[in-house]
């Protein structure tokens, strides 16, 4: 379907270059079609981007429910969806600053998947405590923050002058920590097991 196709490629533009620095033109031209043709389907650019945040968010929610299904406790499945996204070319920090600097409209697009990601997650944090894989005296909603993946291509903007391992790794650890510590000694037993089973574990 010629919708999907542009959201598709738009996506990779985007998430490579930032929006900004994509025209309707590298758009058309990297498809092979005419200009005409996206604005028989779109608006404009931003219609684009948010129907492009849309799909993703929607292959997100859908990728992390076919884990936690498949795994056999919710710290395991927590682990997959880190280790699931070590592997996933992560957009651009020039995408989000386009973002907020030019799109006004899609930010209420972004704040509403984000609301609807936190609800998920405090649901699997709740799960979590009730199971005694998480700890009952974590502050919910900072754990919420830090539990966001988008938190870790924050960092990766901030750090990646800065340090030489790769981004996807660092934000790997980071993650991987995080976890550690909102766990009980029940739940870090199977974080550690995880890591130890990895290939190339320093373990």
């Amino acid at each position: 379907m010629q919708r999907d196709r542009i959201i598709q490629q738009a996506t990779i533009l985007f998430n490579r270059d930032g929006i900004k620095n994509v025209s309707m033109d590298d758009l058309a031209s990297s498809l092979g079609i005419s200009k005409r043709t996206i604005y028989m389907n779109f608006r404009n650019k931003e219609d684009i981007l948010k129907n492009c945040i849309h799909v993703h968010q929607e292959i997100i929610f859908q990728t992390m429910n076919e884990i936690m299904e498949q795994s056999e406790n919710i710290v395991y499945g927590c682990l997959q969806i880190i280790n699931h996204y070590k592997f996933t070319q992560l957009p651009t920090v020039k995408l989000w600053e386009d973002i907020f600097k030019y799109y006004p409209e899609t930010i209420q697009c972004v704040q509403e998947n984000v609301e609807k990601r936190n609800i998920y997650l405090r649901r699997l944090l709740n799960k979590g405590i009730t199971e005694n894989y998480f700890r009952g005296n974590i502050n919910t909603d900072e754990t919420i923050c830090m539990m966001d993946i988008s938190a870790g291509i924050k960092i990766r903007g901030i750090y990646s002058d800065r340090v030489s391992i790769s981004q996807t790794d660092l934000i790997f650890s980071l993650m991987v920590n995080m976890l550690r510590g909102i766990s009980t000694y029940k739940g870090i037993e199977i974080i550690d097991r995880y890591i130890d089973s990895l290939p190339n574990s320093n373990n």
